[in-house]
């Protein structure tokens, strides 16, 4: 009795970690290498799209606001961007009035928790955009990504 009740839980935890979230560890600097452009940006809207025929998972679409551009252009001051639900497809929690900072590449509609985008979070926008300008001006001009 007791093999069959340890191999059931360790079906039921071998399953669960198999749909996790998994991020490759990363520094700021290796956030800024990668990304095409880096906005401040304030979420204005968030709704539910529905997955489709049963192979795609729900998401979240967001419209942000582009308060301030630290790498790059901005594409328009209004982007939208999708994202998962959280837990184990990567997602970001979606605050409608929330500061976010975005880490993108160019042409990147998704974002998720391991490309370093997220919600700031009531962190000052002045401090963080310090700190992102910061780590890109320590960095060798043959790397810098424009």
């Amino acid at each position: 009795m007791k093999t069959p009740a340890s191999l059931l839980l360790l079906l039921a935890l071998a399953s669960t970690d198999a749909s996790a979230c998994s991020c490759v560890a990363r520094t700021l600097d290796d956030f800024i290498a990668n990304s095409d452009s880096i906005h401040v940006a304030h979420l204005q809207q968030a709704k539910l799209v529905k997955g489709g025929s049963g192979r795609e998972w729900p998401s979240v679409e967001a419209s942000f606001e582009v308060r301030n551009t630290l790498k790059g252009k901005a594409r328009t001051r209004k982007l939208t961007l999708k994202t998962g639900m959280g837990g184990g497809d990567c997602g970001i929690p979606m605050t409608v009035a929330e500061t976010y900072i975005l880490f993108l590449e160019k042409g990147q509609t998704e974002i998720g928790i391991c490309d370093g985008s997220g919600p700031m979070y009531g962190l000052e926008e002045d401090e963080v955009s310090a700190k992102v300008k910061a780590a890109m001006a320590k960095r060798p001009a043959s790397s810098r990504k424009q």
